[in-house]
């Protein structure tokens, strides 16, 4: 009867200790989900330049994760900021910071200078996923420069273009856009999609980028202008009435205070007049993204307008030739 009961007793022993390490392990499996993460933040800012590289300023615009499929996409805007006429190709390769795991990164759309960059196979308990962008400039370009520089240089030998070999050249240049999983934006619906359906999310980003930026300056930034108008005016008004009471000297300093006011009033004008001509430009872009995203939606508009568009033509064709025609009376 006791070791019956001790066996029972041992039974609930291990089952005890079962269940802890269950919970422990479960605990540990999932911490990264509930439990502060008080290490630094390592992900790149969004909608900064990012420099580094020779001919391109690369922009991070989004970053995306599927936990369900393992998949990422990273939506880069590139800016060509060098001199080459050809604009460089990009190569890609992606790593995680811990497990030093690479995982499969290839570019599934190009348009419009934006580049959207999927990261295939990465696990759930990630952390940090540095992608690796890599410039390749065109090789009659970097040998052209190479030649350049052995003609510059009076010790080297005359070199043909074609006779510098590919390990002559310099290697290409990269430079590493970090995201991390504090940073990136959780999307369960995310899937590759149609040329179209990236075409149409990068006019629709950049059209709300664009009100985003009207409305900061019309609601924000003009204002700000014209209420340091309105202070430093006052602050001028008061500053004249005084000079009443003033000796000469203090005169001297008022009217100097004074003209320094009126130049930053002369500043804040000129500023507020940048920002309407800016506002001007950017609603101009905007109906530009407008027109182009109502043409990608609606091809058959576009037919239409270029069916009509010769006819139209010839009217007004037709009209200028009877305007330039002399009339039967002035013959005869």
């Amino acid at each position: 009867m006791k070791s019956k009961f001790n066996r029972r007793r041992e039974n609930k022993v291990y089952i005890g200790i079962i269940v802890t390490l269950g919970v422990l392990l479960g605990v540990f499996l999932t911490s990264k989900s509930w439990m502060y993460d008080d290490s630094a933040i390592a992900q790149t800012p969004y909608n900064k330049s990012i420099n580094g590289l020779n001919q391109t300023t690369l922009i991070l615009r989004s970053w995306e994760y599927n936990p369900k499929n393992q998949l990422m996409e990273v939506t880069i805007e590139t800016v060509h900021t060098g001199t080459d006429a050809a604009e460089p190709t990009f190569t890609f390769e992606a790593k995680g910071k811990e497990s030093k795991e690479t995982y499969p990164a290839k570019k599934v759309y190009e348009s419009d200078n934006v580049m959207v960059i999927h990261i295939e196979h990465v696990p759930t308990e990630y952390r940090v996923i540095g992608l690796f962008v890599i410039e390749h400039r065109d090789d009659k370009i970097l040998k052209q420069e190479y030649k350049r520089q052995l003609e510059n240089d009076s010790d080297a030998a005359t070199t043909e273009t074609d006779k510098i070999e590919k390990f002559d050249l310099p290697k290409p240049e990269d430079v590493i856009i970090v995201g991390d999983y504090r940073e990136t934006e959780v999307n369960k619906n995310l899937v590759a999609k149609s040329d179209k359906a990236y075409q149409k999310e990068a006019i629709v980003t950049d059209m709300e980028r664009i009100k985003q930026e009207i409305s900061t300056i019309i609601d924000e930034n003009i204002p700000f202008q014209q209420e340091l108008i309105t202070t430093l005016t006052k602050e001028k008004t008061s500053l004249k009435s005084e000079m009443e009471f003033e000796t000469k000297e203090e005169q001297t300093e008022t009217e100097k205070e004074i003209e320094h006011k009126d130049n930053a009033i002369s500043s804040a004008k000129e500023e507020i007049e940048a920002y309407k001509s800016k506002v001007k430009e950017l609603k101009e872009k905007y109906d530009n993204r407008k027109e182009k995203l109502d043409t990608l939606l609606h091809p058959e508009r576009q037919l239409v307008e270029e069916n009509h568009e010769p006819k139209e033509q010839k009217q007004q064709q037709q009209k200028k030739k009877n305007k330039d025609e002399p009339s039967g009376k002035e013959g005869k």
